[in-house]
């Protein structure tokens, strides 16, 4: 794992600032502090920070081919790195070293800018072709790895986290508007925005090719192909249980391709079926050899201790468990200040930002289930969906009536699964346009929330909810579902998974320089999920059917079905208690006022609605501290 930055002139004249390069790879050391590199000509400068994982001795990049006419510095891992290489050596290639990274010199050698369809793996890469004088950046299909890009006039700088951009001159740090107001409605920032109006994001599963003066993106690979489409045969038992058995298969092809390293790994343990099932298929290669990590914390209905202690018993790992209370809480909160360049509202980022520090004084590499949930279904969010079919079969006005009786009745609660607040959505929204309800349901401030959200100086003319469905009707364009389910999972895939969830581990992760793979973001196991129906990832109001059928031979019956929790911090209690007088002075009315971008009177409604108990406005408010703790440290000084 590593970082990379980059600068280029398009017409090839001498780049300007071309000395800014050391400074912008400085900015992102902490992803990689083994080693550093660089390559440079007139017109080009491309730097490396590197996390060393494979080929210790000689891996160090950047990386070229025998003649040195094509050279690369790249982020992550290529896990068929040796399937690729053999044949390569077949047809004459010469290799310098035994990483996994030289590969691409090669391979793009043979396949010009399609070489990134070869690959199985994780990356961010920037390769430069001297005869072709063409350079190319690539990102990998789910997304795991980042890349961020500024153009001016004939100018491109690139990097893998913002910061490092801003060591070059000229970067304006607008806000963009639009994505500000996306931000809110989502807790994310839909690709290819940023929070910058001048910087953008690479989408994952593309490319840049830049020559002649020109950039183009092509997209190398698109989940719709995959899908099943609609009115497809139904699936007979016989079919279903070789599904089973091929899902089985998957799994553990993808965790095998993700255990290639020179240095120790572990796996994040939660004591759901995602984390449970990396610990069983790392455990049935190297029983009682594995090293497991778990962050417990005190509030009950938030800690999953009993679980993964479960897990780890069963399995004989190694089994580290980090307690969590409100102090490394609040520590991590603050550290994680000065690494978030760009907000992110997902409260799992700090106890991922301390089990991959507690975890990285033990190894430098860990698994991680993410994924899992949008290719198996496992939110609630797909039991909504489930239930709103039912519910819409009911007349309008019964409905109505059942509305407005029940919704007396429900309760506010702080616990890890707030039954109110997601009946209250569900019941609100559920008549709907199904993927606007979904997000809906989902996300942070609701559309009309959210036009009160901002001051009338910031958002102009035009309402902040009429921007925030762009994103759906861009990423749904030419897809087919046969089911409103299936919908969900593949918009769950495309944005929440890539733009908040891989955001969210990258940063964490790479803050505390540590690995972290993904075995369920196998684009061969991608593609197989995606084409099953949604029948067999939600059955009825029974999530990840199919995966818990694979899994259940390999785990104790109690975590295989198990309710899902989700990993998360006790942040409702939490921003009524500990953290209430932070909350105060970070969200101050007169504080918000002088900022201006902010209905300073509406916010402090949502925190008094909050402590007192009347609403549970969790996500809401922990959306704005996020955010504001961003834009103190970064929206305003640029530091």
């Amino acid at each position: 794992m590593c970082g990379i930055c980059g600068i280029f002139n398009l017409t090839l004249e001498p780049v300007a600032h071309r000395e800014r390069i050391d400074a912008m790879s400085e900015r992102i050391v902490h992803r990689g502090p083994d080693s550093h590199g660089k390559f440079e000509l007139p017109h080009l400068a491309l730097a490396i920070r590197r996390l060393s994982i494979i080929d210790l001795a000689t891996g160090d990049q950047p990386l070229s081919n025998e003649s040195g006419d094509v050279t690369l510095v790249f982020n992550g891992e290529i896990y068929n790195y040796r399937e690729l290489r053999e044949p390569l050596l077949a047809r004459g290639h010469k290799f310098k070293t035994h990483s996994d990274g030289e590969v691409i010199a090669h391979l793009y050698e043979e396949r010009g800018p399609d070489f990134v369809r070869e690959l199985n793996g994780m990356f961010a890469i920037a390769l430069w072709d001297e005869r072709a004088k063409r350079l190319v950046l690539a990102r990998d299909r789910a997304g795991e790895k980042p890349l961020y890009y500024w153009r001016s006039n004939n100018t491109l700088v690139f990097g893998s986290e913002i910061k490092a951009l801003f060591e070059y001159p000229g970067l304006s740090r607008r806000i963009d508007r639009e994505a500000l107001a996306q931000y809110f409605f989502y807790g994310y920032f839909p690709a290819p925005r940023s929070v910058y109006a001048e910087i953008q994001k690479l989408p994952a599963a593309h490319t840049m090719i830049v020559e002649r003066g020109e950039i183009r993106i092509d997209c190398y690979w698109r989940l719709q192909e995959y899908l099943r489409p609609p009115g497809g045969p139904r699936v007979s038992a016989r079919v279903e249980a070789e599904l089973v058995e091929e899902l089985r298969a998957r799994l553990r092809e993808a965790a095998i391709s993700r255990l290639v390293s020179d240095v120790p790994l572990g796996v994040f343990l939660s004591g759901g079926v995602d984390s449970s099932t990396l610990v069983a298929t790392m455990s049935e290669l190297t029983p009682g050899n594995v090293n497991t990590f778990s962050v417990a914390f005190p509030e009950k209905s938030f800690n999953e201790e009993l679980y993964a202690n479960l897990v780890a018993r069963h399995f004989n790992t190694r089994h580290h468990v980090l307690p969590a209370d409100e102090k490394n809480l609040r520590e991590a909160l603050d550290i994680l200040a000065g690494h978030l360049d760009e907000p992110v509202a997902d409260p799992a980022v700090i106890p991922t930002y301390l089990l991959s520090r507690f975890a990285r004084s033990e190894i430098k590499v860990a698994l991680s289930g993410e994924g899992s949930d949008e290719l198996f279904g496992g939110y609630p969010t797909y039991l909504g969906a489930r239930l709103a079919e039912y519910y819409l079969r009911l007349p309008r006005f019964v409905r109505r009536q059942f509305f407005d009786r029940l919704k007396r009745f429900l309760p506010v609660s702080s616990t890890a699964v707030p039954k109110g607040l997601f009946l209250r959505r569900f019941l609100t929204h559920a008549e709907r346009d199904p993927a606007e309800r979904h997000h809906i349901w989902f996300g942070m401030f609701n559309p009309a929330e959210l036009d009160q959200l901002f001051s009338p100086e910031w958002c102009g003319p035009k309402p902040p909810s009429s921007v925030i469905f762009a994103p759906l009707a861009h990423v749904l364009e030419g897809t087919q579902f046969d089911e409103p389910v299936a919908e969900m999972l593949y918009l769950d895939f495309r944005m929440y998974l890539e733009d908040n969830l891989l955001v969210k581990i990258d940063r964490a992760s790479m803050a505390c320089s540590l690995e972290l793979r993904t075995p369920f973001l196998d684009h061969r196991l991608v593609e197989f999920a995606a084409g099953l129906p949604a029948s067999l990832r939600v059955r009825r109001f029974q999530l990840k059917y199919l995966l818990k059928k694979a899994v259940e031979k390999w785990l104790p019956h109690e975590i295989g079905y198990r309710q899902k929790r989700g990993f998360s911090v006790p942040i409702a209690s939490w921003m009524k208690e500990g953290l209430r007088g932070y909350l105060d002075e970070t969200l101050a009315e007169e504080k918000l006022k002088r900022d201006g971008l902010f209905n300073a009177t509406f916010v402090r409604r949502l925190l008094e609605e909050h402590w007192s108990s009347r609403a549970d406005h969790r996500k809401t408010l922990w959306t704005l501290l996020s955010f504001q703790l961003w834009y103190d440290r970064w929206g305003k000084s640029g530091s």
